[in-house]
């Protein structure tokens, strides 16, 4: 069956009802709309620019915190030029602003902790592979987006291949430099949570609403289980998950005061100190 092109109106699985405008493949479609609903996408789709543009934002926000002011540690545009001429390719809208953000800047394109091997691959090391451009490696595991349809690619026995139910390019961008980011302020930690924000359905929003006093959630992160937090005056980044099971907090701070003060907040919080925090 032939992958038609489509513009218009969306929304994305796991993204609540927030609707988006772009373009989109056949292929990508979860579920047709009925009536005057919009259709809904898999959740690895070729982003739209409102989703370009919220990954841009917060990646400048992130670079705020930190580093604690608006220095910019983007690639020129000489440099993407350079890469672009070299892959033979132009590189996709997103992965071309995450470079011009913040390509540059070891803090949020590397995890400070050397066990993980997770890093973001510089401009002059991406390189392209069977029509993806692989801009990141885990170990030896390595990332790519679909260089026409701008979905991320995963390997497995020397084959690419889509996950279809797997985060868009720009959704693991903001989880990933938040976790970075996190990964190089002076107080890192993670937390195990109890009660309600383990077994409710409402876990964000129930998290939105308790952490209120210390973080405030991502608006343009939609979802339903997972939520980003900061807090730019005090320097703070937050990054929650909950399954049904299970549900913890990566927390970053300036003091590990300020950590162990929201773990008193919350339930006595016991915390597990990152060993490359600076005490």
């Amino acid at each position: 069956m032939e992958d038609v092109k489509l513009t218009g109106t969306y929304t994305v699985d796991n993204c609540g009802k927030k609707e988006f405008y772009g373009t989109y493949y056949s292929s990508e479609v979860l579920s047709e709309g009925k009536g005057d609903k919009a259709p809904k996408l898999v959740q690895n789709h070729g982003a739209s620019d409102e989703e370009i543009r919220n990954m841009e934002q917060w990646l400048k926000t992130l670079s705020y915190i930190v580093h604690g002011s608006d220095i910019s540690l983007g690639c020129t545009e000489e440099q993407i030029e350079d890469a672009e001429n070299r892959l033979g390719v132009s590189l996709p809208a997103e992965l071309r602003i995450y470079y011009c953000t913040v390509g540059n800047d070891p803090l949020l394109t590397t995890d400070r902790n050397s066990k993980k091997k997770d890093r973001y691959l510089p401009l002059d090391e991406i390189h392209v592979s069977d029509g993806n451009i692989v801009y990141r490696m885990r170990k030896k595991e390595p990332f790519a987006l679909s260089a026409v349809k701008r979905q991320m690619m995963f390997r497995d026995d020397e084959a690419w291949y889509w996950e279809r139910n797997m985060e868009s390019y720009c959704e693991n961008v903001m989880i990933t430099a938040a976790i970075f980011a996190i990964s190089h302020m002076k107080q890192s930690a993670k937390g195990r949570l109890k009660g309600e924000l383990v077994t409710s359905l409402q876990a964000r929003k129930l998290a939105e609403q308790q952490f209120s006093d210390t973080f405030r959630a991502l608006d343009t992160y939609y979802h339903p289980f997972c939520a980003l937090f900061y807090n730019e005056r005090e320097r703070r980044l937050g990054w929650f998950r909950s399954n049904g099971m299970m549900a913890d907090i990566l927390i970053g701070t300036q003091t590990a005061k300020e950590i162990e003060d929201f773990g008193e907040m919350h339930g006595n919080i016991k915390f597990k100190y990152s060993e490359v925090s600076h005490y």
